[in-house]
């Protein structure tokens, strides 16, 4: 018997990625996920019970950097309202510009997926519990994380090309006047 082709998750999760930044939310379909990964549809399928599993495993994945990044942060430091904010602010600083571009582009495909839709604003309710905003310092966390984001957005929508130097120096003015 001869031995059978394994298809690799993260490769289908790829060609997924290509067709969704190419043609659109609208056009994923298991056809052209395997047409992109030159697979069967069959294949897309034993990897993938449906479209809501393949969705979801490509929006954990724009994610899982992200974890990794503020988990890692975390674990070095005390566990403070403070360093929460900072962590997230590492991991924005930290990710690749091409990186933020396809998450956006991602996140915004699917932004009207109800699923998605209720994780994203658990996470930023979450996020923005953090913040005591009946302190001047909870106020300050605020603006940090909301320049943050800002500053993703437009990095990420590709609103405004940052150079390099400049997405560091953000990062640091929020750290430093909003955060020092």
């Amino acid at each position: 018997m001869g031995r059978h082709k394994t298809i690799d998750r993260d490769t289908l999760l790829d060609a997924a990625e290509t067709v969704v930044l190419r043609d659109g939310a609208g056009n994923l379909t298991f056809e052209a996920v395997a047409k992109e990964a030159k697979v069967s549809k069959g294949g897309v399928l034993y990897a993938f019970a449906n479209k809501d599993t393949l969705i979801d495993a490509m929006l954990s994945r724009v994610v899982a950097n992200y974890d990794s990044a503020v988990e890692a942060f975390l674990a070095a430091r005390d566990d403070s309202p403070r360093t929460r904010i900072q962590a997230h602010i590492e991991a924005s600083r930290n990710e690749d510009a091409e990186v933020i571009t396809r998450a956006v582009a991602l996140m915004a495909s699917f932004v009207r997926a109800p699923a998605f839709q209720a994780e994203t604003a658990i996470f930023y309710k979450d996020l923005f519990a953090v913040c005591d905003t009946s302190s001047l310092a909870g106020r300050r966390l605020r603006l940090a994380l909301l320049a943050t984001e800002g500053a993703f957005a437009l990095r990420g929508f590709r609103f405004y090309d940052f150079s390099e130097q400049e997405w560091q120096d953000i990062h640091d003015d929020i750290i430093d006047i909003l955060l020092g």
